[in-house]
């Protein structure tokens, strides 16, 4: 029941209550998780144990604070939010903020990061996720949270190195946590480009054009590019590409698949211009993608 583990959330459509929120496409969801690039910005570990407070302060990016222990009170806006062991809340780029703990001993993650398409989409602003919900424990964001904390046991230019892999991890983790508990409140999106995303999920084995696509929509190829752009940041058959990719590479594990049958299964009737795709995509060849796959031939 996630209304009852989300914190003191009150009536505020911001706040992860677990009802209200229109689910994301799974279609939509799986293209924004694969291709959102993730910019750590920064990070730190607060631990105090005479009481903790935050000057009020604007940030220029996303600003995730977990709480590990103790319990603190964040002026978020003309909001405030009690946050509590467990409690993750996000921070939008330049809303003021401060806090004020209400115990003694406290420890709070944070973690500063940019999450965009490739045409320079907001994918925060696209997703809207909660500003505040419970993480459970167990689940693998708390995982996440939990092992990025001891990241700052390590000397500060090692955590420079690390810190920009655990931002893609803890971003994309959070956004497929939130999505699955249905507190995502994505932006309305020009209808075509659902209805479009879900038809080419239909057609990676068959070839497919623009023009085909135009007319199933009832919008021209060059109205479909502009919405595509201005959305995700390529145009539909960008978008196939890639998808085919995508499970051209998880068909290559089972090796009972010749390179021939997995290019026929994505759309491709000749398997040397697939294998050229696939390397334009991949900067690997099928052969040596799957080559690569099995355990022994990974660097030790």
């Amino acid at each position: 029941m996630v209304g009852a583990d989300a914190g003191e959330t009150g009536d505020d459509p911001d706040l992860a209550t677990g009802g209200g929120p229109m689910p994301v496409s799974p279609p939509f969801l799986d293209f924004v998780v694969a291709n959102t690039q993730v910019r750590a910005v920064g990070g730190s570990r607060q631990v105090r144990d005479s009481g903790y407070t935050l000057v009020p302060r604007t940030v220029p990016d996303y600003n995730l604070i977990f709480v590990r222990r103790g319990r603190v009170t964040w002026a978020l806006g003309e909001r405030t939010l009690p946050l509590r062991v467990g409690d993750l809340l996000v921070v939008p780029p330049g809303v003021p903020h401060s806090a004020t703990s209400t115990t003694r001993r406290v420890v709070l993650g944070s973690l500063h990061v940019e999450a965009t398409l490739t045409g320079g989409q907001d994918v925060f602003d696209l997703l809207r996720p909660p500003t505040l919900r419970t993480v459970r424990a167990g689940t693998r964001l708390d995982g996440y949270l939990r092992a990025l904390i001891t990241e700052w046991d390590r000397p500060a230019d090692e955590v420079r190195l690390v810190l920009p892999a655990w931002a893609r991890l803890v971003t994309l983790e959070l956004l497929l946590h939130d999505a699955a508990l249905g507190l995502l409140r994505p932006r309305p999106v020009d209808p075509v480009v659902a209805d479009v995303l879900d038809e080419l999920n239909t057609r990676l084995a068959r070839r497919t054009s623009l023009a085909e696509l135009a007319e199933l929509s009832g919008f021209s190829g060059q109205h479909l590019n502009r919405v595509f752009g201005t959305v995700l940041g390529l145009t539909p058959l960008q978008y196939l590409t890639r998808l085919r990719m995508e499970r051209a590479a998880a068909m290559l594990t089972d090796r009972q698949l010749t390179i021939r049958v997995i290019a026929r299964e994505v759309g491709y009737e000749d398997p040397y211009y697939f294998s050229r795709a696939f390397k334009h995509h991949f900067g690997r060849s099928p052969s040596e993608y799957r080559h690569q796959l099995d355990p022994g031939n990974q660097p030790s």
